[in-house]
């Protein structure tokens, strides 16, 4: 049984163009199954399947082992795997089809590997892969395997390398030109914008022969693209963890402010689904807002003309699950610069309180203005003036950081100096500056107290310790502080609080000047001010033989002779 899917945004349009017949009614497809049901034909598959790999793995031996051989399994599979697909539409059999089309492309990709030569291993072997994907993506019937396909063969476009580099010498034009690309990933420009022309003409294009399997392709595309850009963050700052700026030499080193040809492509990218989409949506006021924030975010997201090309494009078509997903990436990438190192911690700054400015006076500018002669009831008046309520609330702001400022001096003025063992933590760069990560050696017998008494108090979050002081000032940390308790001679109270799961003394974190962290990687102690009550301060750290470690700027290299 068959039932209607919902009717394509473009489906009116069309017939008011003429493209189609005024009575043709919406296209139907099968129900599609629920997911457990995907899930379960398709782990029932591979249950049947890999068994039979294995075997013929075992039978073919040697065989695989060479270019030949591996090539010719490999489209033996991929005719079986068709065969299969089109002479069966029973969802299992679909599931045991595109298991066997996977295992043709992992024996594809094994047997030009085998056969390309390493000066051209990387281009040839990438773009024979993608040669076979499209094949089989013309070839396969069923329209949910042609998109899974269509992400596969988007991801291996996305490795081509440049045309220059893949062909050798003799295009240095070419060269120049797709040298743009060589940041992962290649070419998203050119995707997106293969997408966004069929989104452009597809109303006119859909009632050809061929269309269908073009748009899943090109739909599969950009969802492939956008799932590339978060999967390259992912990787970098989950994965792998951001770097901080004592371990990357071109921290700080780039102009957030220069212009250049990526920049400017980016940028162009913008204006373009800027224009195609404030055509055809009925509120511009705020995409001028939305579109304006991107064009000035080109300069430190890297992909967002590619991103505001997929999101626009997708509105302007109806397609509602692509553009939230291009808007989820895009608060990715927003997220990408927060942790990106390449440029000064201060033309980061400048840049996002010029863009929050920017946004109030367009916020401002869009108001809805009051026709004349109106007036505001008087039960939405606001009871205070404006002013006055964000003046009381910037002074208390102001008294509250004062109050702590003269508290710590008075901790730094007047503390007995000690020292804190340290377990050395990586230096990490953020937004809010440069620090070093800070772990506290505590003993196994506190740990255990504290626990008891968080057993008793969920809500714990501050506790004072008592520490002895050897001769050096080196403190030993020994027990709870008992409720009142007034340290004696040679010990000292300390306050230890709960930041991010873990005590900590005082602080997890030591700043400095950005880029200067390199020398503290020789801290093995935390220099404190304390004061009798437990009030304590983080002043410096020091090494091991407590001599002060300070920050200092990064040595440039020296010249090569």
């Amino acid at each position: 049984m068959t039932r209607p899917t919902p009717t394509p945004p473009w489906w009116g349009r069309a017939q008011a163009e003429g493209l189609l017949p005024a009575d043709t009614l919406p296209p139907t497809t099968a129900p599609t199954p629920s997911w457990i049901v995907l899930l379960l034909s398709f782990a029932g598959a591979q249950l049947v399947l890999w068994p039979f790999l294995i075997f013929l793995a075992m039978l073919l031996g040697a065989s695989l082992s060479s270019f030949s051989g591996a090539l010719l399994t490999s489209m033996v599979l991929a005719a079986a795997a068709l065969g299969l697909l089109r002479s069966s539409q029973a969802l299992f059999a679909e599931q045991l089809g595109f298991s066997l089309l996977l295992a043709a492309q992992a024996l594809w990709l094994w047997a030009f590997f085998l056969g390309a030569r390493a000066d051209e291993a990387l281009g040839t072997v990438t773009a024979s892969l993608l040669a076979f994907q499209c094949v089989l993506i013309w070839s396969v019937p069923q329209a949910w395997l042609r998109r899974l396909l269509g992400v596969l063969a988007s991801w291996t476009f996305l490795f081509l390398p440049p045309w220059a580099a893949a062909q050798g010498t003799g295009l240095p034009y070419l060269g120049s030109v797709f040298s743009l690309w060589e940041s992962w990933p290649r070419h998203t420009l050119l995707l997106a914008g293969a997408w966004a022309v069929w989104a452009h003409c597809e109303g006119r294009w859909l009632t050809r022969p061929w269309a269908a399997k073009v748009r899943d392709v090109l739909e599969s595309a950009a969802v492939g693209l956008l799932l590339a850009l978060a999967l390259q963050i992912v990787l970098r700052y989950v994965v792998l963890g951001a770097r901080g700026s004592a371990d990357d030499p071109q921290a700080g080193q780039a102009l957030l402010w220069a212009w250049h040809w990526h920049n400017a492509l980016q940028a162009g990218a913008v204006l373009i689904s800027a224009g195609w989409l404030l055509q055809r949506w009925p509120r511009r006021g705020v995409l001028w807002l939305v579109y304006a924030a991107a064009l000035a975010a080109c300069l430190g997201v890297p992909s967002m003309g590619v991103i505001a090309m997929l999101a626009s494009f997708a509105a302007g078509t109806g397609r509602w699950r692509l553009l939230w997903l291009a808007l989820a990436v895009a608060l990715l990438e927003l997220g990408n610069f927060y942790y990106a190192l390449q440029w000064p911690l201060r033309d980061k700054a400048a840049a996002l309180g010029i863009l929050g400015v920017a946004m109030l006076l367009a916020l401002w500018w869009l108001r809805s203005p009051r026709p004349p002669g109106q007036t505001v009831p008087a039960a939405l008046r606001t009871p205070w003036p404006v002013a006055l309520v964000l003046a009381l609330t910037g002074a208390a702001a102001l008294g509250l950081v004062q109050w702590d400022v003269q508290r710590k001096e008075a901790v730094l003025a007047h503390g007995q100096k000690i020292y804190l063992p340290l377990q050395p933590q990586d230096p990490r760069s953020l937004m809010q500056g440069d620090y070093m990560a800070l772990r506290f050696a505590l003993p196994a017998a506190v740990t255990a107290q504290i626990k008891t008494q968080q057993e008793r108090q969920p809500l714990l979050s501050h506790v004072l310790v008592l520490a002895r002081l050897d001769a050096r000032g080196v403190a030993d940390i020994q027990r709870l502080a008992q409720p009142g308790e007034v340290p004696q001679a040679g010990a000292v109270l300390l306050p230890l609080k709960l930041l991010k799961g873990r005590w900590v003394v005082v602080t997890d974190a030591f700043f400095f000047p950005e880029g200067q962290g390199t020398p503290l990687a020789a801290a093995r102690f935390g220099e404190f001010r304390v004061l009798p009550d437990g009030r304590a301060l983080l002043a410096g750290l020091a090494a091991a033989d407590l001599a002060p470690v300070l920050p200092g700027a990064r040595p440039m290299p020296q010249p090569q002779d």
